[in-house]
């Protein structure tokens, strides 16, 4: 029997796909991602206790991958991930200059030295946006005699620790347990460890092991921002058969006609194919098979309703209003003067804060890799649709933290 003209019955043999035991080419391969399953719990509600843990390492969630998750979803959420983005950018976007530029020649190609061989611009960026998703940042310091050689960051998830934050312990991927592992002291002036990690974060209310993001609290809505493009994506690929049930006269005879028969059906479906003419033969009206349409799935009506509060709730989570970022709030007139303002609220409450943190960061960095200098983020704003440099001109003594 045939299917739009496709063969449904008993298939040909098909050549097998070359591997890598019998010729040049391979087949797909599992491999390990640092995505996990999400969507069954609360994503809201890591499960974090100082006395859950694992070879003396403080579990972070439940399955230990609740930063995995905080990756993932950055990923998964068009508008949780453009909020970070932009906040990065905001913070770091107009780079970072050396409070004092008139230093000795030989300082100079010393602090070029170090931006150099630590890529130092593209590392601040790095752990700025490091910082903004899970309120930490990670940099393994290696060392030769009493100076730091070089600054390498490690992603936040990749690390876990013990009770008393003294104790780190790296993986490349949590999702297979406490295999691949490499443990780490914490750095501290004067330490006399070749490497140690340099750990930096924020003090979250209730959390002394790990910390939690603020916005943590909308991580359900960025789960279904990523599961509402799934779903319309899922209903376009079958809209050739939008809900059909195909009842058959008699059973299968082989797998390999099962097979064929789902292969049938399989690759006519999806918008590329719609409109296309259906013809079955078979021997005989009791050869063929019948079709029964049932109602359609009106699911996406309950998607596109909440779509609206999913944007506010997750823009105002981060403390932005979306209308700073371009993005018109259905419903929302706006107007010049409230972005204006919303961008200042924005400026103050978030950015300066953010830049605070990045600064005493990088500058604990700085100090660590002894270079006589501290660096201020510069402060670009948007005036009168004019991006100007507003870096307030300071003269400070950098106390390094001991």
């Amino acid at each position: 029997m045939k299917l739009f003209g496709f063969e449904i019955g008993r298939s040909q043999p098909q050549p097998q796909p070359i591997t890598q035991e019998t010729g040049s080419s391979f087949s797909h391969f599992a491999f390990s991602t640092p995505f996990v399953t999400v969507g069954q719990n609360n994503l809201s509600l890591p499960y974090v206790n100082r006395f859950y843990t694992q070879n003396n390492i403080v579990r972070f969630g439940e399955d230990n991958l609740y930063p995995q998750i905080l990756n993932q979803l950055y990923f998964t959420s068009p508008i949780h991930g453009t909020c970070i983005e932009f906040i990065t950018n905001s913070v770091i976007g107009g780079g970072y200059s050396w409070a004092d530029e008139k230093v000795p020649a030989a300082q100079k190609i010393e602090q070029l030295a170090f931006e150099k061989s630590n890529k130092f611009k593209k590392l601040s960026r790095l752990l700025t946006r490091d910082y903004i998703i899970h309120r930490r940042v990670a940099v393994i310091v290696t060392k030769r005699g009493n100076k730091a050689v070089k600054l390498r960051r490690l992603d936040p998830s990749t690390i876990r620790n013990n009770i008393n934050l003294e104790e780190f312990v790296y993986s490349n991927d949590w999702s297979r347990g406490m295999v691949n592992m490499k443990e780490y002291k914490r750095y501290h002036e004067g330490c006399g460890h070749i490497e140690s990690l340099y750990v930096y974060q924020d003090n979250s209310p209730g959390q002394d092991v790990y910390p939690i993001p603020q916005y943590n609290s909308i991580l359900n809505w960025a789960y279904l921002d990523g599961e509402t493009a799934y779903f319309h994506k899922s209903n376009i690929q079958n809209s050739v058969f939008p809900s059909i049930v195909i009842r058959r006269p008699k059973e299968f005879d082989s797998i390999d006609e099962i097979n064929s028969f789902k292969e049938g059906i399989s690759s006519k479906t999806g918008a590329g194919n719609a409109g296309r003419v259906l013809v079955l033969t078979g021997n005989g009206m009791d050869d063929v098979p019948e079709f029964e349409s049932v109602s359609t799935n009106s699911n996406d009506k309950v998607f596109e309703g909440t779509m609206k509060e999913l944007k506010e709730s997750i823009a105002i989570a981060h403390g932005i209003n979306p209308s700073i970022m371009g993005v018109k709030t259905q419903g929302a007139l706006g107007n010049t003067t409230e972005i204006k303002d919303s961008y200042t609220i924005y400026e103050k409450n978030v950015v300066m804060v953010l830049r605070e943190t990045m600064e005493e960061i990088l500058n604990d960095l700085v100090d660590i890799a002894g270079i006589n200098n501290t660096v201020i983020i510069n402060n670009y704003q948007i005036v009168d649709n004019v991006i100007v440099d507003a870096t307030e001109t300071k003269t400070f003594t950098y106390e390094p933290k001991k």
